[in-house]
């Protein structure tokens, strides 16, 4: 009888102390981070990060919630981070934070593994965090305009990042895994994102510039945002965007094609120690404009814009591969990847030497176009 007394105090005791959130913060004692900028002091070798958080004094009075930029500097990232408390009252909170900017220098010089590292192991980070390289003087000034503007910056630029392969097709959507997975995986080398300011009457405003592509870890070169479309053609993640083509003698592009949708398929062939990767990509277009008032009811002229496009896209999937293969020398497009997958035994007679195999592998690209509406105009 006393041991069952004994039990049923022990577990009221238990369930006095463990009850609730052990960890639990009221909004009023938290600074929530929605974007952070990551930048380089070669001077005093320290981090300096700013951070955008969701500014709530006052958001019942006003339209919309402002951002409100807080730094801090560092040995390391956890150290700045820590060390924000020294100048806040509340401490930082990475819960609802989806993006993050590095600044190009820091990528070309440290590699961005150092700077990720923290943000994949710190339990409160979001694994789904977009990342992005800036192209400005710092990663900070992309959080900052030359004017008040109401909202937050760092969700207008991740919703840019997030939309644009389902719009413009001009650059890529990489989350914080992402950068680590294929870095690490047989490809050593991820395309992320790049951002920079353009002028846009009175002031200075973010803008998508194409991609940068990261040999292992380290920023090597960029690609512009035409030849970035052509990336995500090959890697099958092209969900729209415009495709121009010339049929007359107009000095511009004279018709659009809306691409409704797009899949693309990778195979290799080994021949007498020959590589050879297939690239097939198939094209779904709507046309959106025609300058030429060519007749959009006719067969054959729905054939020459088909063959046109077809041309296009192969004619610059071929240029994109040769960038890449000679000139930055890095497979981002993954060819040792699909031989990996697809023939382990091959691979591995392959993978000691595949760095200097990798700019010899003849590529073949193969397109088909099919324009499924034509907008006909009475």
């Amino acid at each position: 009888m006393g041991k069952r007394i004994l039990a049923g105090l022990l577990a009221v005791a238990l369930a006095l102390t463990l009850g609730g959130c052990w960890n639990y913060r009221s909004l009023d004692q938290m600074n929530i981070v929605v974007g952070v900028a990551v930048d380089y002091n070669e001077e005093n070798k320290l981090f300096e990060l700013s951070y955008e958080t969701a500014d709530l004094t006052g958001a019942q009075k006003r339209a919309s919630i402002t951002g409100k930029i807080i730094t801090s500097q560092g040995k390391t990232i956890f150290d700045a981070v820590r060390n924000t408390k020294r100048k806040e009252e509340d401490r930082l909170f990475f819960g609802n934070s989806n993006l993050l900017v590095i600044s190009h220098q820091v990528v070309q010089k440290m590699g961005i593994m150092p700077v990720i590292e923290w943000f994949l192991r710190d339990g409160e980070c979001r694994e789904t965090m977009n990342v992005a390289i800036s192209q400005e003087g710092s990663a900070r000034a992309l959080l900052e305009t030359t004017q008040d503007t109401s909202g937050i910056i760092s969700r207008s630029l991740y919703d840019i990042i997030r939309e644009d392969k389902d719009v413009t097709a001009t650059s890529v959507d990489v989350k914080l895994f992402q950068v680590y997975g294929k870095i690490r995986s047989k490809r050593n080398s991820v395309a992320l994102p790049v951002l920079h300011k353009v002028k846009n009457g009175e002031k200075e405003i973010p803008e998508l510039n194409g991609t940068g592509i990261l040999k292992g870890d380290k920023l090597i070169g960029y690609l512009s945002p035409e030849q970035s479309k052509y990336l995500l053609f090959v890697e099958g993640k092209l969900k729209s965007g415009i495709l121009t083509l010339s049929l007359s003698d107009l000095e511009t592009d004279d018709i659009s094609l809306e691409i409704l949708r797009n899949k693309s398929k990778k195979s290799f062939s080994y021949d007498e120690g020959k590589i050879t990767v297939n690239i097939k990509t198939e094209t779904c277009v709507a046309i959106g404009e025609n300058r030429t008032w060519l007749d959009m009811m006719d067969p054959e002229v729905i054939q020459r814009i088909e063959d046109a496009a077809r041309e296009k896209i192969e004619t610059n999937i071929r240029e994109l591969t040769s960038t890449l293969q000679n000139e930055f020398r890095t497979d981002v497009l993954g060819f040792g990847e699909t031989i990996y997958q697809r023939d382990l035994k091959l691979w591995k007679q392959l993978e000691p030497s595949w760095e200097e195999i990798y700019p010899t592998v003849e590529v073949e690209v193969s397109s088909r176009v099919r324009v499924v509406n034509s907008a006909f105009i009475k």
